[in-house]
C-alpha cells in the first residue's frame, strides 16, 4: 500500500467510523433493565461519549420499557414490575482548544413495584414502591493531547417525591416520602488512538447518601427519615476500529450494592437485599453507506443466589440484546435501539410463602436525535 492510501484509511477509520457507526447514546435509556433487583435499582448508567464528540454537539433520548415479570404464589397473572418510560439529554461545547464542557440529564434509578394487580391472593400484604432519582451532571474535559486527557465533575443525584408501601398488611399506611438531593464527584482519564479509533476510558462515580423526610398517617406528628444510597460505580470503556467500517466497543462497571441498601420509614430495618454487582457489555457496529450504520451489543449482568428474602427482590442477573439503527443526514442524525433482556430466575420466601420468578422479561425501546455544531 502506497503512502497516501494508508494515510486515506487512518483518516476513514479515525473520523467517519467514530462519528457515524457509535450507537451506544441512542440506546442508552433501554440498555440495562433497571428494576429492583439483585444488584440494586439503576436505570441508566452515565455515559460520557458526548464529551468526545467533535466541537459542538447536543442530543435528546427518549425511551421505554415493557415489564413481564411474574411469579407463583406472589404475581401469577400480571406483572409486579410496572412499565417505565424516561428522557435523556446531553450538551457539549468547547472553550478552549483544549478544553470541553458537558452538562447532561438521565434517570438513573427506579424502583416501580406493584403487586396490586399481579392476581395473588396475597397481594394486600406485599409493597407497593414508587421512587425514582434523576442525575443532573456537569463535566469538564481536558485533552493534554491527541493521546490523553482527562474529565472532572459533579453528578447531583435527585430524588423525587415518592411513596412507599412495604407490608401492606402491617397496620401502617404507604409512607410519603419528601424528595431531595446530593452531589458527589465524578473523575476519570482516557486514552486515545486516533489512528485507529481507539479510545480506553476508566470512570469512577462518588457514592452519595441521602435522608429523606417521611410521613405516615399510622403515626402522626412523628415525621420518620428514609435512608438510601446511590452506590460508587467504576466503569471500564472501550472501543476501536477493527476495519475501514467497523468498530468493536464493550464495557465493565461495576457497584457496590451491599453497603448501600435502603430503608423505609418507619421501619428501623433494611427493605432491600442489594447485591454488589458487575455488569459487562460488548458489542460491534458497521458503517453500511455514509447515511446508515447499525450496531448491536450483548449485556449481561452475574447471577447471584437463587433465594430472596423480600418481595424488593425478584430476579436474579439478566442476559441482555441490543439491536441498533443510525441515520446520518449532514450534522444531525437519528438513532433507535431495541433491547430484548432475560431476567434471571429466583425463589422468593417470606412470611407469606414461598414463590418463583421464572422465565421473565424486560423489552426496551429508545431514539435520540443529535445534533453536532
Amino acid at each position: 500500500m502506497d503512502t497516501s492510501r494508508k494515510v486515506d484509511l487512518i483518516i476513514y477509520v479515525r473520523e467517519e467510523v467514530m462519528r457515524n457507526i457509535i450507537i451506544l447514546g441512542a440506546s442508552a435509556v433501554v440498555l440495562s433493565t433497571g428494576i429492583a433487583q439483585a444488584g440494586g435499582y439503576e436505570s441508566s448508567a452515565l455515559s460520557t461519549a458526548f464529551m468526545y464528540e467533535d466541537g459542538g454537539y447536543v442530543e435528546f433520548a427518549t425511551g421505554k420499557r415493557d415489564y413481564d415479570v411474574t411469579g407463583s404464589k406472589y404475581a401469577p397473572t400480571g406483572s409486579a414490575l410496572k412499565d417505565t418510560s424516561a428522557i435523556a439529554y446531553a450538551f457539549k461545547f468547547d472553550v478552549a482548544d483544549q478544553v470541553s464542557l458537558g452538562v447532561a440529564k438521565y434517570t438513573q434509578g427506579s424502583i416501580q413495584l406493584d403487586y396490586s394487580n399481579a392476581g395473588s391472593i396475597i397481594a394486600a400484604g406485599l409493597p407497593v414502591v414508587d421512587l425514582t432519582l434523576d442525575a443532573n451532571v456537569f463535566l469538564a474535559k481536558y485533552q493534554f493531547s491527541d493521546k490523553y486527557s482527562a474529565i472532572a465533575g459533579i453528578k447531583q443525584t435527585v430524588v423525587k417525591d415518592a411513596t412507599a408501601n412495604i407490608f401492606q398488611s402491617v397496620p401502617y399506611a404507604a409512607s410519603k416520602i419528601t424528595g431531595g438531593k446530593e452531589t458527589g464527584t465524578v473523575i476519570g482519564v482516557a486514552y486515545e488512538r486516533p489512528d485507529i479509533a481507539l479510545r480506553v476510558e476508566l470512570l469512577s462515580e462518588q457514592a452519595t447518601d441521602f435522608e429523606l423526610t417521611t410521613t405516615n398517617a399510622s403515626i402522626p406528628g412523628l415525621p420518620q427519615k428514609t435512608k438510601g444510597s446511590v452506590p460508587d460505580y467504576k466503569t471500564l470503556t472501550f472501543q476501536s476500529g477493527i476495519a475501514a467500517d467497523t468498530l468493536v466497543f464493550g464495557s465493565i462497571r461495576k457497584a457496590n450494592w451491599a453497603t448501600n441498601q435502603l430503608y423505609v420509614a418507619p421501619y428501623a430495618t433494611a427493605t432491600s437485599t442489594f447485591k454488589d454487582s458487575t455488569t459487562y457489555s460488548v458489542g460491534v457496529g458497521r458503517k453500511f453507506n455514509d447515511t446508515w450504520s447499525g450496531s448491536i451489543t450483548y449485556s449481561t449482568e452475574k447471577k447471584g443466589s437463587k433465594d430472596s428474602t423480600t418481595p424488593l427482590t425478584i430476579t436474579n442477573g439478566y442476559q441482555g440484546v441490543t439491536i441498533g439503527a443510525k441515520y446520518t443526514k449532514d450534522n444531525m442524525s437519528v438513532s433507535a435501539g431495541y433491547n430484548y433482556t432475560k431476567l434471571g430466575d429466583i425463589d422468593l420466601t417470606s412470611a407469606l410463602g414461598v414463590g418463583n420468578f421464572s422465565g421473565n422479561t424486560v423489552t426496551g425501546f429508545g431514539v435520540k436525535v443529535a445534533y453536532s455544531f
